[in-house]
């Protein structure tokens, strides 16, 4: 697929640095482990389209699913294996998958069509390897959450390096899919909540990181520090409920879409 006047290719190298229980760690904020566990099935492949680190890879594992990762990065499907050394990731192109037609019967893209101006085309990829029937999770962007604000904050200062990257909102979303041979069968938002508390633990990692390299006491390290664990294992949970309630789930920054393919 030729690349859009304002699309670009970018390097993602330099962000995939998370160690293995970082990556598991971000699963116990993510509204996405119930949708998956709710909208697919264990029977055939399932594929993930731009696997990254390859934690959703390796969760499918743990259900019981034959699963597989394509990964444009040698550099980083090589650290994917060395994280989840039992699971299968392969180099590959999302715009031109190595897989065969109407063989796949759950597929994740998690994170990647709003990165190409062209989404239904990548879409439409898809659609092709998935079986009559098959199931696919799409999450992108949500336009009605604080997220374009923080982008366009992060572009304006120069701290943006991601590239091409738009938000999008539900009726454009299942417009996408629709048009690209899949039946929507659920469009929501998610990750409302659960994101800003992703963050604040990130906040308070850096400071348990600054009391190992600066021991030199410190009201706001000593106060933190003891309650690191206790805090990932309670701010989860209360999380996930605040996000249940409708008027904060609106604001999710992320837009999940569960869809099947059309006979």
């Amino acid at each position: 697929m030729p690349l859009g006047m304002s699309e670009t290719i970018v390097d993602f190298r330099k962000r995939m640095v998370k160690n293995r229980q970082q990556e598991l760690q971000s699963l116990d904020y993510d509204s996405l482990r119930r949708v998956i566990d709710k909208s697919l099935t264990a029977t055939g492949w399932s594929l993930e389209a731009g696997s990254g680190l390859g934690r959703y890879v390796h969760y499918l594992g743990t259900r019981g699913f034959a699963s597989v990762g394509i990964e444009i990065s040698s550099e980083i499907a090589g650290k994917a294996k060395r994280l989840f050394p039992a699971s299968d990731f392969i180099v590959g192109d999302v715009r031109q998958l190595p897989i065969r037609s109407d063989c796949i019967r759950n597929l994740l893209s998690l994170g990647v069509i709003e990165h190409f101006v062209d989404s239904r085309a990548l879409v439409t990829e898809s659609t092709r390897v998935l079986q009559t029937n098959g199931i696919m999770v799409t999450t992108v962007p949500n336009q009605y959450s604080f997220w374009p604000h923080i982008r366009s904050y992060l572009q304006r200062s120069g701290k943006w390096d991601i590239g091409y990257e738009r938000s999008l909102t539900k009726p454009e979303l299942r417009q996408i899919l629709e048009t690209s041979g899949l039946q929507v069968d659920s469009v929501r938002e998610i990750k409302a909540i659960s994101t800003l508390v992703q963050l604040l633990l990130l906040m308070i990692q850096k400071i348990v990181s600054m009391r190992v390299t600066n021991p030199e006491p410190s009201p706001l390290r000593d106060f933190y520090l003891p309650r690191e664990k206790t805090m990932r294992k309670v701010l989860p949970l209360i999380s996930r409920i605040v996000d249940s309630v409708p008027i904060v789930s609106r604001l999710g920054f992320l837009i999940v879409a569960v869809s099947r393919k059309s006979p």
